[in-house]
């Protein structure tokens, strides 16, 4: 018996050593410089930039460059979507309910981290797309995601098949999508979306409409990489690889889930003590869209690896989510900026991993009656 558990032990660091992913070798300068799926910024217009970049103007003048319109009331309207799983039916809802009251913003600004990043191109894009992305989440689609690999584990990075992810995004992110984003971009509108670079371990807001006014084939493929990669949880599902180059060196970079280092995306960290005077920022208004709970919830913890690892990492990323969405409400306290966030109600038993279509059906309907009653508002 020992000897076949030693046999077993040998031959999964084995296998685990064969799969342990050699990729081409490059250095960070070649990093900084590449053309992911061999894509060129065009000048003022990155396709992506850093979360942690030195350049603050830079980082915030993605979101709030020169030429982003304002509505017909004058304001500027952000919305940032976080990540939570299955919980993005939460937004779903949300947008339907929201869009019945007839007081739905046309959103000047859309970001998406996660399961936020896959249902930011349908709301940027606005209530037309509404009942697309409730299909996406509650017409069954989503319900086969979490498929295990099996003893595909062993020798992959990830413990759920990443086909049905990437099969998902692409049923719904289409060349008319592309399209349709592209127009919205050339009216000024911005839709970012986050992804984490595990080689340069940085946060990566990539800048949807500047890759989709290429209108390329390329371009398609790397818009649906970035959302895949945007939902890839680290060690649930692998890491997205994108191809890129840099003067005829080519290598892939390696991407993950933008919960990684953000939880959504909204004024980055290091803006929050930045004092910026523009009259268009000062109309704007800010609703984040939490896609969980944002209070502590008590569970009785088993004492197993499993269990105390996972319980764990949930407190820290709920950490994470309180600190970023205390930053952002003091940044709009100080600049006198409107700011509201909706989350799941704390009595929600809402699971983040339950892709069954009646649990996600459940929160889609939790979020479209908050939006029409507008209690989902805090």
């Amino acid at each position: 018996m020992i000897f076949r558990a030693l046999i077993l032990f040998v031959l999964t660091l084995a296998l685990g050593a064969c799969a342990s992913g050699a990729r081409s070798s490059f250095d960070i300068q070649d990093r900084e410089t590449a053309r992911p799926m061999g894509l060129v910024s065009a000048p003022g217009h990155p396709i992506r930039v850093y979360l942690d970049a030195e350049d603050r103007a830079a980082l915030f003048q993605q979101g709030f460059r020169e030429g982003v319109p304002v509505g017909p009331d004058g304001r500027l309207d952000f919305i940032a979507l976080s990540g939570g799983g299955s919980n993005g039916a939460f937004t779903a809802g949300l947008m339907k309910g929201w869009s019945e009251t007839g007081e739905r913003p046309d959103f000047e600004v859309v970001t998406g981290v996660s399961t936020g990043a896959l249902a930011a191109p349908f709301v940027f894009l606005g209530s037309a797309y509404d009942d697309e992305l409730a299909e996406a989440y509650t017409g069954g689609a989503a319900a086969g995601l979490l498929q295990p690999q099996g003893l595909g584990a062993l020798i992959g990075s990830g413990i759920y098949r990443p086909e049905p992810l990437r099969a998902l995004v692409e049923r719904y992110v289409d060349a008319g999508m592309l399209a349709a984003v592209a127009a919205e971009y050339a009216k000024g509108r911005v839709l970012l979306v986050a992804t984490t670079d595990l080689d340069s371990q940085r946060g990566v807001s990539w800048d949807m409409g500047a890759i989709a006014t290429h209108g390329t084939p390329e371009a398609l493929a790397l818009f649906r990489s970035v959302l895949v990669a945007s939902a890839s949880i680290p060690g649930a599902f692998p890491p997205v690889l994108i191809p890129s180059d840099n003067a005829g060196l080519a290598f892939e970079e390696m991407h993950v889930d933008g919960g990684v280092t953000t939880p959504f995306l909204a004024v980055p960290e290091t803006l929050w003590a930045f004092r910026e005077p523009s009259g268009t920022l000062r109309a704007a208004r800010f609703y984040i869209v939490i896609n969980g709970r944002t209070n502590p919830v008590f569970d009785i913890t088993r004492d197993t690896p499993q269990s105390v690892l996972g319980r764990s990492i949930d407190i820290l990323l709920r950490a994470s989510l309180v600190t970023t969405l205390e930053g952002n409400r003091a940044f709009a306290d100080r600049n006198d900026l409107f700011f509201r966030y909706a989350a799941l109600p704390d009595d929600s038993e809402a699971s983040a991993l339950d892709f069954s279509v009646e649990s996600m059906t459940a929160v889609y309907e939790t979020g479209r009656k908050g939006a029409l009653d507008g209690s989902a508002w805090r």
